[in-house]
């Protein structure tokens, strides 16, 4: 009879060991979202929840500061104004809605800065590019190139207004500038609350 209860008690010590053991090894995701729940994909970066490394990403820019080498701007919304506007039709990807802006071509920036696409300057084209930064820190490394309608049949802009109920009006939620680059399939490159461009070209 000793026997008996020691085996079974043996058991059940074993038993108990072996839930234990089970659930300190269960994924994580399981012991928080339950069965059945998929994990969600994670948001780009401006589109993500905020805390406290990303409270920035709601401060808008007040400023828009060009440079390109010895050469700096710093505009502010009325400055801005002032360059020759135009409008895009793009695809948000991020939303699948069509959303229409005005802004500020790439080429007339540079224009601005000394670098006007004409045949003399081509070759610096082709071999220049621009850091876009946000207020957040979220930066975008683009080719100028690419950027102009000659070559992409559409102009990347620095935006200032957004279509909204039939009118231009101010951009909201994504601050007084942003970066729109036409043809993008997803938005990653958009920069929200845009407060520089840094013009580089290499040797």
């Amino acid at each position: 009879m000793k026997n008996l209860m020691h085996f079974r008690l043996r058991d059940a010590i074993l038993l108990l060991a072996l839930l234990l053991s089970a659930s300190a090894f269960a994924p994580s995701s399981l012991a928080q979202d339950g069965p059945g729940v998929k994990p969600e994909i994670m948001a780009p970066m401006h589109e993500m929840a905020p805390n406290e490394s990303q409270a920035k990403s709601k401060v808008p820019s007040t400023t828009l500061t060009l440079s390109f080498g010895d050469k700096t701007l710093t505009l502010k919304p009325r400055d801005l104004a002032d360059y020759p506007h135009q409008n895009v039709t793009v695809v948000n990807g991020h939303t699948t809605t069509s959303e229409t802006y005005s802004g500020v071509p790439i080429s007339a920036i540079l224009a601005k800065l000394g670098v006007p696409f004409e045949k003399s300057s081509e070759h610096t084209l082709l071999k220049t590019y621009f850091i876009a930064e946000g207020t957040d820190g979220y930066k975008v490394l683009v080719s100028v190139y690419e950027t102009l309608a000659v070559i992409r049949q559409s102009d990347a802009i620095v935006a200032d207004a957004i279509i909204t109920d039939g009118e231009f009006g101010p951009l909201q939620k994504d601050g007084l500038f942003k970066l729109v680059i036409p043809g993008d399939t997803r938005p990653q490159r958009w920069v929200q609350n845009l407060k520089s461009l840094t013009f580089k070209t290499l040797e």
